[in-house]
C-alpha cells in the first residue's frame, strides 16, 4: 500500500479558510482603493473643466475694449454635459483710482451638499 509522506500531506480545512479570508480582505481593500482613485480622477477632471470655463471668461474680457468692461456682478447658468448644475459668476470693480479693473471669475458646480468652485482673479489695464 502506498502512503503519503508527512511533508506532502494536503492542507487542512482551517488553513484553506484562513488563506481564503486573507485573500478576500486583500481584494476588498484593493477595490476600495480603486473606487476612491476613480472618484478622485473624476473630481480633478471637473476642476480642469471649471478652470477652463473661468479662464475663457477672463480671456473674453481681456480681448475686448477696456471701456466696455462695466463694474458689477453677473451670474450666468452654463450648460455643460460634464459639470452638473454649473454657473459662472463675474465680479468687476475699478481700482487704483480708475487705472485698472479687478476681475474675479468663479465657476460653481455640483448638487446641494456636494458643491465645488474654482475662482480666478486678474487685473486689466487699458492698452
Amino acid at each position: 500500500m502506498f502512503t503519503v509522506p508527512k511533508s506532502r500531506k494536503g492542507m487542512s480545512l482551517v488553513e484553506v479558510l484562513v488563506a481564503i479570508s486573507i485573500l478576500l480582505i486583500t481584494m476588498i481593500a484593493s477595490s476600495f482603493v480603486f473606487v476612491s482613485g476613480k472618484s478622485q480622477i473624476k473630481r480633478q477632471g471637473d476642476y480642469r473643466i471649471a478652470a477652463q470655463l473661468a479662464a475663457q471668461k477672463l480671456e473674453e474680457l481681456k480681448a475686448g475694449s477696456y471701456s466696455a468692461i462695466a463694474d458689477g456682478e453677473t451670474t450666468e447658468s452654463l450648460s455643460s454635459q460634464d459639470l452638473s448644475h454649473c454657473s459662472r459668476s463675474t465680479g468687476i470693480t475699478t481700482e487704483g483710482g480708475g487705472l485698472y479693473k479687478k476681475v474675479g471669475v468663479t465657476v460653481r458646480w455640483g448638487r446641494t451638499g456636494d458643491e465645488h468652485n474654482v475662482s480666478f482673479v486678474t487685473f486689466i489695464a487699458p492698452k
